[in-house]
């Protein structure tokens, strides 16, 4: 069964022959051809070469174009980004948006022109075309709430939703219209879509609040992407203890969500039992850096006998450090085969 069979499978309620592995792997695939993130992430050719030595390595069920995520369509709406000759990530030095700002001053980016969303096009593109028959390439995307959070930052932002939440959800129009037109310029090279919010995790962000202000938009962006495109799987991933959201989640019409190693396993099985929603566990990268082969595969062994329960499970992990030794990963795969 090839890994693009597995995960069509599980759409459809059919068999598979293992559980899908899902490792979440961005700034950690620099490191596997010796570069740092910020060499791989500006430039196309590394950063096609890194997802191949990706493939190469961890035999992923799913590929994901991206590396320091949540910054990129902030970057092409003008907002400035540091780059390290160190191994840290790329980070945003200036932000484009002050509270307050009039919305028609905000930049709607160009895909094809603006930032690094051409780099990450060109990249999806090649790795669509060498792995997509094989395998669902995904191009990264942030939702329209972490792409607000980004561009005004995100402390700032949240004062907002309090003193200001009209002029928040003005905002969060114009972030939809930024992730809408980024992620329709990935489908039209034939990829696949992963919408990233972690920005709304609690405990910054309540039930009550997400409901109100973060889950309109999400939901109109998601339902653009499954309903208008077509796409068949459009994951919501929001890390942190999101057990309190989990049904507003739901509510998004995703069809993919996230339980990540801080939230509740068994909870999020009981509440997502019947309805037709993959669901992704992680384990915590944190244990991986730090555990023997030994743990990890005790410790992959008993979140697989809780996740099995579940028809539509799968397992990754948090985002893996940039040296993350890759026999500590190979660890969780080898178990999935095992079993």
């Amino acid at each position: 069964m090839t890994p693009r069979q597995r995960i069509q499978n599980l759409l459809q309620g059919k068999p598979v022959d293992r559980v899908p592995f899902c490792p979440a792997i961005y700034e950690h695939k620099a490191a596997l051809i010796g570069v740092s993130p910020s060499e791989m992430c500006q430039d196309d050719g590394l950063f096609e070469k890194a997802v191949i030595r990706e493939v190469e390595i961890y035999d992923p069920d799913m590929l994901v174009v991206g590396c320091d995520v949540y910054n990129v369509e902030a970057e092409a709406a003008g907002c400035a980004v540091r780059f390290y000759d160190s191994n840290d990530i790329p980070s945003i030095a200036e932000r484009a948006v002050r509270v307050g700002d009039a919305i028609s001053t905000v930049r709607l980016p160009d895909p094809e022109r603006d930032g690094r969303m051409p780099i990450c096009l060109e990249t999806g593109w090649r790795i669509q075309e060498r792995f997509g028959r094989e395998m669902i390439v995904r191009g990264a995307l942030s939702a329209p709430f972490s792409i607000a959070c980004e561009l005004v930052g995100a402390e700032k932002l949240l004062i907002a939703m309090a003193d200001d939440p009209e002029w928040v959800s003005r905002l969060l129009v114009v972030a939809s219209e930024i992730a809408v037109g980024y992620g329709r310029a990935f489908a039209e090279r034939g990829l696949g879509l992963i919408l990233f919010d972690s920005h709304a995790s609690p405990p910054l962000v309540s039930p009550g609040m997400y409901k109100k202000i973060v889950l309109p938009p999400t939901s109109a962006v998601i339902h653009y992407f499954r309903h208008e495109l077509g796409m068949p799987l459009v994951p919501y991933i929001i890390g942190g203890d999101t057990t309190s959201l989990v049904d507003l989640i739901v509510q998004t019409g995703t069809n993919n969500i996230l339980c990540d190693f801080r939230a509740d396993l068994g909870a999020y099985i009981d509440r997502l039992r019947g309805k037709p929603i993959l669901l992704r566990a992680n384990l915590d990268p944190r244990f991986l850096a730090r555990a023997t082969i030994k743990d990890i595969k005790k410790k992959t062994r008993e979140v697989l006998t809780i996740g099995r329960r579940y028809p539509g499970f799968m397992l990754g992990t948090g985002i893996l450090p940039y040296d993350l030794p890759p026999e500590k990963v190979i660890a969780v795969r080898d178990v999935l085969e095992e079993l």
